[in-house]
């Protein structure tokens, strides 16, 4: 039986180590939001310069950007409650226009990229003004603004 309970934890250890590991470096929501906001300052600069290949770039780092830690998503869900969803679709609509706008550049169609890259912007606003104060409450301040106090 003891032998069991030691092999149950053990497999139980092995599935939470990666969860555990990821989540300890995770970057937090703000570091995401500042990333990605790097990202479109990418594409839209590839897009100026007909730099298809920074389009890309920029694109695939905002389809693939690091995901909220657990802890956060929690905080983020209580705040908004049953305006999570909608929250959740605003990041999908990124998401897929992220796709989109690889998608058009890989194919040289600077006209859908640019189109696909104006409704990212759009999302994105959208989804601030609707959602950023109160998900900044949620979260609440920085770690290295509390230690400012």
């Amino acid at each position: 039986m003891e032998r069991k309970r030691l092999i149950q934890a053990i497999g139980l250890l092995l599935t939470l180590a990666p969860t555990v590991a990821m989540t300890g470096d995770a970057p937090s929501l703000k570091e995401i939001m500042q990333g990605l906001r790097n990202n479109l300052v990418e594409i839209s600069d590839g897009l100026l310069t007909d730099d298809f290949e920074q389009v890309i770039r920029g694109a695939t780092s905002i389809a693939e950007h690091p995901k909220i830690a657990p802890a956060q998503v929690q905080l983020v869900a209580s705040a908004l409650g049953p305006e999570m969803a909608a929250f959740k679709q605003l990041d999908t609509l990124v998401h897929d226009l992220s796709l989109e706008i690889s998608a058009s550049a890989k194919a040289l169609d600077r006209d859908v990229a640019i189109s696909s890259y104006q409704r990212m912007i759009e999302g994105c606003f959208d989804c601030h003004r609707t959602y950023k104060e109160r998900v900044a409450a949620a979260l609440g301040p920085e770690p290295e603004a509390q230690s400012e106090r």
